[in-house]
């Protein structure tokens, strides 16, 4: 009895949404398995894990997090949700922690002019609060994601200039995987273990609740957005791996006969139009019409400065984006390199330093088409398959332990640091209470 009574004062805190009802966690320990839930309500931005059917969400407050992780006995492994732009909680029976509800700290630091981000917060929230400051931080080219953006390395317009964001990070706070909580910092711990693994590989390891990171000097950009043909894109990106860190490319290539082009400097030139920063980015799409509502699958690529080789692959990336089982298919890419290049292999999990463009591929289907989901998936990996000769490694921003390519991905995302970060997960999570690697 006293046991019992001991287990429901830890959990007790612990708010649980399934159907239309919220109940207490510890009522339903004996079928938390097998709940079906209803998660369409707004910490999901990704369509997909809106619609999912069976599954779980916990949302714990900040003071609750340890005794959750330290007692959790549902389904394993537990997935994460921040910025809720990710597919992983859209698997079949499981449950996923959900921290957008309630750890939302975003405090300015004026003293070193850092800031400290909750592992709610959205990349758009961020750059909106230091924003009165005059600072910014090196995000991405949407607001949408959360903190997992920075935690997966982080790259965007600002990176060949000040590097990724995960090199920004001065502090991060949280519980392993066995329930024990941390806090790190680069000053003290940046030559561990610990801190290389949650640089990069974090969701594996432990449950971040929030972190610091630097900031940058608020500055005017400048842009150029245009539409041109396929096969002038090696010549793009080759003036581009010629240019200074001042400057990025990135491209969005929807239609087997037109790319959208995003040009970005932080000097001024002829033709270009001027913003005041990376929150007044425009869409990468361009003026594009948007796909109806679909759900999507992300594999993220890494490829060396290699512009003239892509001449090679277009041919067959052209018959492929030709032929799109859906719309919403589309093959995209940003450039970094300069500054993320500087940094040692081993200071972080992101151990692609060479890498000077990311490719990501975008596979989309109708919710419900299975059918449509299994050839789109499928189109995925034969634009993977071309991309890999030129592009081999991966950028793990979306984890994908529910598809058949999971252990592929780890592969090329991680290469000769994967076996010891797999020691280290087996010393921070033995349960497997987080993503298995």
């Amino acid at each position: 009895m006293a046991a019992d009574q001991n287990a429901k004062a830890l959990v007790a805190g612990f708010r649980v949404l399934f159907g239309q009802k919220v109940a207490l966690l510890f009522q339903w320990f004996d079928d938390i398995g097998r709940i079906a839930m209803d998660s369409g309500r707004p910490v999901f931005f990704n369509a997909q894990a809106a619609d999912a059917r069976r599954s779980g969400l916990v949302s714990p407050r900040p003071e609750d997090l340890v005794a959750l992780v330290q007692n959790w006995t549902g389904p394993r492994p537990l997935r994460l949700c921040g910025g809720g732009t990710t597919s992983r909680a859209a698997v079949t029976d499981h449950w996923t922690l959900d921290l957008q509800t309630h750890f939302h700290r975003l405090e300015w630091q004026p003293a070193d002019q850092s800031v400290w981000i909750g592992a709610g917060c959205r990349m758009g929230d961020v750059l909106e609060a230091l924003r009165p400051h005059g600072r910014t931080v090196a995000a991405g080219l949407s607001g949408l994601p959360g903190l997992g953006y920075v935690l997966t390395g982080g790259m965007g317009p600002l990176s060949r200039q000040v590097g990724l964001a995960v090199d920004q990070v001065l502090e991060i706070k949280g519980v392993w995987g066995d329930g024990r909580p941390f806090e790190l910092s680069r000053g003290t711990d940046g030559d561990s273990l610990e801190w290389r693994g949650l640089c990069g590989a974090a969701p594996f390891l432990g449950v971040v609740s929030e972190l610091r990171m630097t900031t940058q000097p608020l500055q005017q950009l400048w842009l150029q957005q245009r539409s041109v043909f396929p096969d002038q894109l090696p010549e793009l990106m080759l003036e581009a791996e010629r240019a200074d860190s001042s400057a990025s490319l990135q491209w969005h290539w929807e239609s087997s006969d037109a790319v959208q082009v995003l040009q970005i400097s932080t000097a001024p030139w002829a033709g270009a139009e001027r913003i005041d920063g990376l929150h007044q980015l425009p869409s990468l799409r361009g003026s594009a019409p948007i796909p109806s509502r679909s759900h999507t699958e992300v594999v993220g690529l890494l490829g060396p400065a290699a512009a003239e080789l892509w001449g090679a692959v277009l041919p067959d990336l052209c018959r492929l984006l030709q032929h799109r089982p859906h719309p919403g298919c589309s093959l995209a890419c940003q450039q970094l390199g300069v500054a993320t290049q500087r940094v040692p292999v081993e200071a972080t999990s992101f151990v692609h330093r060479d890498a000077e463009w990311k490719p990501w591929i975008t596979a989309a289907w109708t919710p419900g088409d299975t059918p449509g989901q299994k050839r789109s998936l499928a189109w995925l990996e034969a634009v993977w398959q071309i991309l890999e000769p030129i592009c081999p490694g991966v950028h793990l921003a979306q984890l994908h332990d529910h598809l058949p390519f999971h252990h592929r991905e780890l592969e090329a995302a991680f290469g000769p640091w994967l076996p010891e970060l797999r020691k280290l997960k087996q010393r921070l999570d033995p349960a497997g209470t987080l993503p298995s690697l």
